[in-house]
């Protein structure tokens, strides 16, 4: 899979924006804690100070350990944790107890793979905190708030986990905005094997999928498994698979006649990158989008392929190191639009809060309290903020083709608007908003 410089721009502008959201509700993940103390309780488990010793023993908690900048607390972890950046890190088996507990840790973090040793762990007088994978993008903001609240306590902890897990769901809107637009739906799928595992809907690969313009034909079933019927009569367009599977796939007379073997579109990926929920999410989001879209993919000046993990880790390095987003880049870029404003952004703002159904009245591109109170509808339906100021991520949400209408529906699988800081404005006239309006003439 060749991920090169059309994704690279996208990937190192998205990673350089920093949600500025605050604390997002989702649930009492931490309770009674002063902002920034110690003791904090997460999923139940009292964590007493900030631990300074952690073993992982999940490589997916690894990856959301890395993605917070976290490392430095891991005294160890287990040998499936093959992340680059962990390289140096003390390797245990994840179910050795004997083992782990000898290595004095303060916190385990593990998930529910690692269930076989969790009560020995416990009976060791170890303090264990089990974090199940995230299975959608709501959910992900959990996942990462309790690892966050975990290590760095309540309050900014907290915060820091929200806002990472954001971050991270923002650059898949700029990946998403990067899907061509066509008639038909791009179907998909991920295989573990040909005996019936795969991604289905009750995993975060499903979503990513979605993100990256490619709906998963597996995802009304749940649990990892699917029948030989299923690939059959789906008949996917593309299909992903472990590396190895490809060549199964395509000598098995079972699946001659399926339409992504037929064109030979069968992208082997490591199955990492579909489980591990970092930074790893975007290199995913990445290797589907340009696999089920190789018209995106820009020729290298070499003329080689690329590992899509590789090629993100340098992105993210080369992102996180800058001040600033690179110029040049096709992604819009966004400034904020604050109530009593009056331009043209704002005009193409109504304009879409009209098309999702948020504001049903005159508006002429003044930002009165009745287009204010539009934002904070449209906020509330999104899960942002609900603070009425159209800031850059409430945009970045607006003009994504994921953005939520008044009825709570995605738009993803609609065309992609073309308002905003940088599209054109389609209508000269409008029916809207007599109060914008009013409020216009006044001054």
């Amino acid at each position: 899979m060749m991920v090169k410089k059309l994704f690279a721009a996208i990937l190192c502008i998205s990673l350089c924006l920093v949600c500025m959201a605050g604390c997002s509700n989702v649930g009492d993940l931490v309770s009674g804690t002063p902002a920034g103390e110690f003791p904090v309780e997460v999923n139940g488990v009292t964590i007493n100070a900030r631990p300074q010793k952690v073993v992982v023993l999940s490589p997916s908690l690894a990856d959301v350990v890395l993605a917070l900048d976290c490392e430095t607390q891991l005294a160890a972890g287990a040998s499936t944790c093959t992340q680059d950046a962990l390289g140096k890190l003390q390797k245990v088996d994840a179910g050795d107890a004997t083992a782990i507990s000898a290595l004095g840790p303060d916190l385990v973090l593990l998930d529910p793979g690692c269930a076989g040793v969790e009560q020995a762990l416990r009976s060791a007088g170890l303090t264990v905190l089990n974090i199940v994978p995230a299975v959608n993008r709501e959910d992900f903001e959990r996942l990462y708030a309790q690892v966050s609240s975990a290590l760095n306590g309540g309050g900014p902890g907290y915060d820091q986990g929200i806002e990472c897990a954001q971050s991270v769901f923002r650059t898949l809107d700029d990946i998403n905005r990067q899907v061509p637009q066509k008639d038909t739906v791009t179907t998909g799928c991920y295989l573990y094997d040909l005996n019936g595992s795969a991604v289905t809907g009750d995993m975060l690969g499903t979503t990513v999928m979605t993100y990256s313009g490619v709906t998963n034909i597996f995802g009304s079933l749940t649990g990892g498994q699917y029948s030989e019927d299923d690939l059959r009569v789906s008949n996917p367009s593309v299909i992903f698979c472990k590396p190895g599977l490809s060549e199964e796939l395509k000598s098995d007379s079972r699946y001659s006649n399926l339409l992504a073997v037929r064109e030979g579109k069968i992208i082997e990926l490591e199955p990492s990158v579909m489980e591990w929920q970092g930074r790893t999410v975007v290199a995913a989001a990445l290797a589907i989008c340009g696999g089920a879209y190789p018209e995106l993919l820009e020729e290298s000046s070499i003329g080689e392929n690329t590992d899509p993990t590789s090629k993100i880790e340098d992105n993210v390095s080369s992102a996180l190191a800058s001040e600033a987003p690179q110029s040049g880049s096709s992604a819009p870029e966004y400034e904020q639009l604050n109530p009593d404003d009056q331009s043209e952004d704002v005009y193409k703002m109504q304009e879409r809060l009209e098309e999702l159904g948020f504001l049903d009245a005159e508006y002429d591109g003044y930002y009165g309290d009745h287009t204010t109170e539009c934002v904070k509808e449209f906020q509330r339906v999104n899960g942002l903020e609900q603070t009425g100021v159209a800031d850059v991520d409430t945009l970045k949400r607006l003009y994504s083709t994921l953005a939520k209408d008044k009825d709570g529906k995605s738009l993803a699988t609609e065309n992609a608007p073309t308002g905003g800081p940088n599209g054109d404005s389609s209508n000269s006239s409008s029916s809207g908003d007599s109060s914008d309006s009013s409020a216009s003439s006044e001054g």
